[in-house]
């Protein structure tokens, strides 16, 4: 906040992590702006947690997937066009990559990747997979509203065990990333364990999703496929075994149209 004159924002996604950087950050600023990306697939607990955050005081502004065109992106627009997240990112965009290759050398270099990387996605290379759906439902319209509010550095609270990518950058760059990318964040939980977020939460009664409730580790998008496989040799189950479970209808959805996929992927569903 002193290095960008407070031009900042908290990117809140309602979860739990980035529950507790609000309150860590509203200790020094209460009004910080929090810019909640509304993909259009989030679980109902999440929304109605951000709005019961927004009724406790937090200044929270809704960023819906609208493009530059004025068109609106949905999940099953993105799916439709690019394909849908599977596997993790790394192999979806290898996949995406050697499918929407528009040279030779290009289809060459993710045949490669992916086979050296991730051989057993070799298999899947003629279906609809990508990674985009991030980058269009939720990156892309964040960074164009945190611009559009004159905003300088986003708060963000991902935590570097959670992925081999995310330990790589802080220990690369550290907790903050100023002035050496194309954005400037703050990643102040970096170094946090899961154990120390769940410690913080009940030491200082912090109220979260009631997602967590029903056994979910994260909330996110109900439909992401990143991470199935191995939510299902951790717990047992997976996200969208658990969905049919707690979301019949938003369940009954996705299988009535991505079924055919999950089944030739080999997806518990």
């Amino acid at each position: 906040m002193e290095t960008f004159d407070e031009q900042v924002y908290i990117s809140f996604s309602g979860g739990k992590d980035s529950t507790v950087l609000s309150s860590l950050v509203c200790s020094l600023k209460p009004d910080i702006l929090h810019l909640f990306s509304d993909t259009g697939c989030e679980y109902p607990e999440t929304l109605s947690f951000v709005e019961e955050e927004r009724q406790r005081g937090k200044n929270i502004v809704p960023v819906r997937p609208v493009c530059r065109d004025g068109s609106v992106w949905t999940f099953e627009r993105v799916v439709a066009t690019y394909g849908y997240p599977l596997f993790s990112k790394a192999i979806a965009n290898g996949i995406r990559t050697y499918r929407h290759a528009k040279t030779p050398v290009t289809k060459q270099h993710a045949l490669d990747y992916l086979g050296r990387m991730y051989p057993k996605a070799l298999s899947y290379l003629d279906y609809n997979i990508s990674d985009l759906c991030c980058e269009k439902l939720k990156k892309a319209p964040l960074k164009r509203m945190a611009k559009r509010m004159q905003t300088q550095c986003s708060i963000i609270g991902t935590l570097a065990e959670e992925s081999r990518v995310r330990k790589r950058d802080w220990i690369a760059y550290g907790s903050n990333i100023f002035f050496q990318k194309k954005d400037n964040q703050c990643r102040p939980l970096s170094f946090w364990t899961e154990r120390d977020i769940w410690d913080y939460i009940e030491l200082y009664k912090i109220p979260i999703s009631d997602l967590y409730g029903q056994g979910y580790q994260r909330n996110g998008c109900m439909f992401c496929g990143f991470g199935l496989c191995a939510e299902r040799r951790k717990f047992g189950i997976n996200r969208f075994e658990r969905l049919s479970l707690t979301h019949p209808k938003e369940y009954d959805y996705m299988v009535s149209r991505w079924a055919s996929l999950f089944k030739a992927c080999g997806i518990p569903y």
